[in-house]
């Protein structure tokens, strides 16, 4: 029986419902009266047959006739069983005539429906009464209820409805059963998966299960069927209740969009959890919308009672990779620091070997110094391939997505690539291929380091040929992708030993080792910042002819950047390439540099004293905290590993006491994390040992507002248009044409040209903003004229431009149409380039073409300044003349040392200085220099050399007074 109900119990349940529903509509008829009363029926019979009784009674009554009423009586209750007795009384008095035991049927407080009193009259007056005694309608008690009609109809058509209505159900519910119309084979099937399945309505209900479900909650799929799925116990993944709304399958039904890979719990009738990776998939009616959920439950309990083993295992991983990491610090830190007075103090060599005159320096010391530097560089590039890729296996690679230009960043590292390349005779090109972002979004620092790894491979690989770098937007809008291909020429590879070129610590082959040197970390680490910069390297080798490197990265959105064509990418870069030499200038400050190795303390000095500025040092935190205590100092450089106090201890206590001057973390701990745990200590600034002399320069700069002189303008001060009293405005207020310094060198007068023309149209855009006083764009229009006019030697513009930034950030509209007026005045002037034999700069009273050279450059007269005619640009002339004999005795020795690079350096110098000192007979010459040092032409260097110094020897006495 127990079985029966389990297996039919939705059946009986249903059954009995409608049974339920059925009673209750009897009930509410019978209330109506719409269902007929049988007892009503027999009494309202009996009533009549009273009645009847009572009419006969009045006659015999009338008549006086009690005998024949007698007998009238006695054939009543022969003729009607159902009266037991009947009697005649008058008043209380005792009944005159009895038919039948009537006092022992009698009841005094009998109910009516077995007892009836029918008054007899006489006329008017009532003679008496007679009194009828019936059979009973039903038993007293519990049994004369169950006997009531109603019941008994109630109980006869809840037995017969209650079984058609199961037979029937059973019958149409198992033809309504969606497994049914689920083929066997099907069933089958599904009963056979692991995994339990349902299947749900749009109200929850299982109308499906599996076999493997139905064994796991120990039902059977009948009784599964109708459930409410929500009367099982579900968690989440925390072991807390879940409520309906938060179901996967409640969101699949509502969103009907399906759900994956949701994680939740079911507690079992043993009161055991289990827990199952659960994927909810809507069952779309017409209208789109879910009319059902189709359910797999997929048991990860052994999973999960794994996890904790695993947590383990990784807060060990985690622990070891921390003591990796605090070990490379650490051996960073030791390793840096020695590697800081290595390197620095071979710089302050090279640069005091470089400065003296040839006579002083032995042939071999700056050979050696290079050879120090190269190996320490070499050195520290392998220890920051070792630390890169300890941060790469640690998962710990940060990128950040910043607007960056990578035509400059590529230009930037083909700069300091290139020396590398003229050291072994290899041509390194840029390449732009069509139109170019101006600006995208990544990081620029990942960028940089990829380039730098790809460019100097292909140049380590290569012996003769070169090195292309060619770039392409294979993709704008707001998910643009780039290319940068770096193709060389070099030895090439197999498809094998390409297919392992990117794995840690693998080259081609034991050879290429031994050849080449290096770690093969690069290739490994520039892959991985490229996949976290969106894209990928691959390469395309061929052995012996060369490999193309490329790589693809996303660029952000670049909907609304400006495109450059390659044209104008390459011309920028040449302007850069033209202000890459100078010195940094600082007004008088005082620095407290700390450390505690003498080494670092001695070159920051050294440095640091040689741009003018005052030093201090100190030994450790605490020395530093009481030189601080005693005088005032405008930066502080502060190593943090210490003795006796440390720089975080140090820089808190200074923050502490309200000390807010910069101070700068010099640290040898280049891990991730150092940069930040600095700033969170009180540091405002972070550089990483070996100092780079350079980028220090520049960190100091900017802190102490330092400001970057060209080399052009190193000795020669050139006058500003700030008054009018000024020395250059005695130039300017003629007619004279100005014509660019760099017109002599025929590779920059299309740049020179393209400059010219643009003027003309900024100029007209200039005078449109200052009629509509556009502030902002005369702004950035007087910061344009102001950085690019000088950068195609036309210098006279560097003070109008930078006026009219000025008095566009104060919003000066007086001085910003004054400044309008000069830079028209001056742009009337401009013409693009003069012949060969004119000066630079053209003065009132030029000199004669026969005062410079002859078409064999053969020096024939005096050669004279074009500034001669104006006293007060002498002292300009003279200290151009010093520095210039100063400069031939350095080129001759670099040329005898065939250290080109210094030779182009000096070149270029002159090419700048020398025209707008007014020489411009030296600017052809000093172009042609640099070409030919470049490409390493010795005989050409010696003989242009040659050129150079006999113009140096006929320089005018008028010029130098008695300086020469």
């Amino acid at each position: 029986m127990k079985q029966f109900f389990k297996s039919n119990g939705t059946t009986l349940r249903l059954a009995m419902g409608q049974c339920s529903i059925l009673i209750t509509l009897l009930l509410v008829a019978a209330f109506f009266g719409l269902i007929p009363n049988r007892d009503q029926a027999i009494i309202d019979g009996r009533v009549a047959v009273a009645e009847a009784i009572v009419s006969n009674a009045s006659i015999f009554i009338t008549r006086s006739d009690l005998g024949r009423m007698e007998a009238n009586l006695r054939l009543v209750l022969s003729r009607n069983p159902e009266i037991l007795s009947a009697a005649i009384r008058r008043g209380e008095a005792k009944a005159i005539m009895m038919v039948g035991d009537h006092e022992a049927n009698w009841l005094v407080d009998g109910d009516n429906n077995s007892q009836l009193v029918v008054p007899i009259w006489e006329g008017e007056s009532q003679w008496g009464q007679i009194e009828l005694r019936f059979e009973p309608l039903r038993p007293q008690g519990y049994l004369g209820f169950m006997l009531e009609p109603i019941f008994l109809l109630i109980a006869f058509l809840s037995f017969t409805c209650l079984l058609l209505f199961f037979l029937y159900l059973r019958k149409m519910l198992k033809d309504l059963d969606p497994s049914q119309a689920v083929p066997e084979r099907v069933r089958s099937a599904l009963d056979t998966m692991a995994e339990g399945l349902l299947v749900l309505d749009a109200k929850q209900n299982i109308v499906l299960a599996n076999e493997a479900f139905s064994t796991l909650v120990q039902l059977t799929r009948e009784q599964l069927f109708g459930r409410k799925v929500s009367r099982f116990e579900w968690f989440d993944g925390e072991d807390q209740p879940l409520i309906q709304a938060n179901y996967p399958w409640t969101e699949a039904l509502n969103d009907s969009l399906a759900q994956k890979g949701r994680t939740i719990k079911l507690r079992l009738p043993d009161n055991s959890n289990r827990t199952f990776l659960t994927n909810c998939s809507p069952v779309l009616g017409n209208d789109d919308k879910a009319g059902g959920v189709l359910i797999s439950f997929d048991d990860i309990t052994e999973l999960e009672e794994k996890e904790q083993q695993l947590r383990i295992s990784k807060l060990e991983a985690e622990q070891a990779n921390q003591a990796k990491s605090d070990f490379l610090a650490n051996m960073s830190h030791e390793i840096r620091t020695p590697m800081n007075a290595i390197m620095g103090f071979t710089e302050v060599l090279k640069r005091a070997y470089s400065n003296r005159n040839s006579d002083k320096v032995q042939g071999d010391s700056l050979q050696y110094l290079n050879t120090i530097a190269n190996s320490s560089q070499h050195l520290l590039e392998l220890i920051n391939d070792i630390l890169d890729l300890s941060k790469v296996e640690a998962g710990q690679v940060e990128v950040e997505t910043l607007p960056c230009s990578l035509h400059s960043i590529i230009h930037d590292v083909i700069q300091v690539m290139r020396v590398k390349a003229q050291e072994k005779n290899l041509s390194l090109e840029f390449i732009p291929e069509g139109d170019f972002p101006a600006t995208i979004h990544s990081d620029p620092g990942r960028l940089r380091q990829i380039l730098t790894n790809l460019i100097g491979n292909a140049i380590k690989f290569t012996e003769q040929g070169g090195v292309k770098v060619v770039t392409r937007l294979v993709s704008g809008g707001k998910d643009s992708i780039i290319e940068i291909d770096v193709l060389d020429t070099g030895i090439g590879m197999t498809e094998q030993q390409a297919s392992a070129v990117f794995s840690p610590f693998v080259q081609a082959d034991s050879s290429i080792t031994r050849r080449f040197g290096g770690t093969g970390l690069g290739l490994t680490i520039s892959k991985r910042f490229a996949e976290a910069l969106g894209g990928d390297i691959v390469v395309s080798s061929e052995q012996g002819a060369g490999s193309c490197f490329k790589t693809r990265i996303t660029a952000g959105d670049v909907s609304g950047v400006s495109l450059l064509s390659p044209e104008q990418m390459t011309t920028a870069n040449k302007l850069e390439e033209t202000h890459n030499h100078g010195r940094w200038l600082f007004k008088p400050a005082k620095i407290l540099v700390v450390d505690d190795g003498v080494e670092n303390r001695e070159l920051l000095s050294v440095v640091l004293t040689e741009v003018g500025l005052a030093i201090d040092t100190a030994d450790n935190g605490l020395q530093a905290l009481e030189a601080l205590d005693e005088q005032h100092y405008d930066l502080v450089l502060m190593d943090v590993q210490m003795p006796v106090m440390d720089g975080f201890t140090a820089v808190a206590t200074m923050r502490q006491q309200g000390l807010q001057i910069p101070v700068v973390a010099l640290t040898a701990d280049a891990m991730k994390g150092a940069r930040e745990k600095c700033l969170q200590a009180g540091y405002s600034g972070y550089m990483t040992k070996p100092i780079n002399i350079e980028k220090l320069l520049e960190l100091v700069a900017a802190e102490l507002g330092g400001q970057w002189q060209d080399d052009n303008d190193s000795d020669v001060t050139i006058p500003t248009l700030a008054t009018e009293n000024s020395d250059v405005e005695s130039i300017a207020t003629d007619d004279s044409p100005i014509v660019s310094s760099l017109w002599a060198n025929k590779k920059y007068q299309t740049i020179v040209n393209k400059f010219v023309q643009r003027l003309q149209q900024q100029l007209n855009t200039i005078e449109t903003a200052v009629q509509k006083n556009e502030y902002k764009t005369l702004q950035d229009l007087g910061h344009w004229l102001k950085g690019s006019a000088g950068s195609v030697g036309f210098h006279q513009f560097n003070e109008p431009g930078k006026a009219l930034e000025d008095f566009a950030k104060q919003q000066d509209n007086a001085g910003l149409e004054a400044t309008l007026a000069r830079i028209k005045k001056l742009t009337q002037r401009v013409q693009a380039g003069i012949s060969d034999t004119e000066p630079a700069v053209v003065p009132r009273q030029a000199a004669p073409a026969s005062h410079v050279t002859s078409s064999n450059h053969q020096p024939v007269g005096e050669v004279t300044s074009s500034l001669i005619g104006n006293p007060k640009l002498r002292p300009i002339i003279e200290r151009f003349v010093m520095r210039l004999e100063a400069q031939l005795h350095a080129m001759d020795a670099a040329v005898e040392q065939h250290d080109f690079v210094r030779v182009a350096d000096l070149a270029h110098w002159l090419k700048g200085s020398a025209g707008t000192a007014g020489f411009g007979v030296f600017t052809e010459q000093a172009a042609e220099l640099e070409l030919q040092a470049k490409q390493q032409s010795v005989e050409q260097v010696k003989a242009i050399m040659k050129t150079i110094r006999a113009l140096f020897e006929r320089i005018g006495k008028a010029e130098v007074n008695d300086t020469v």
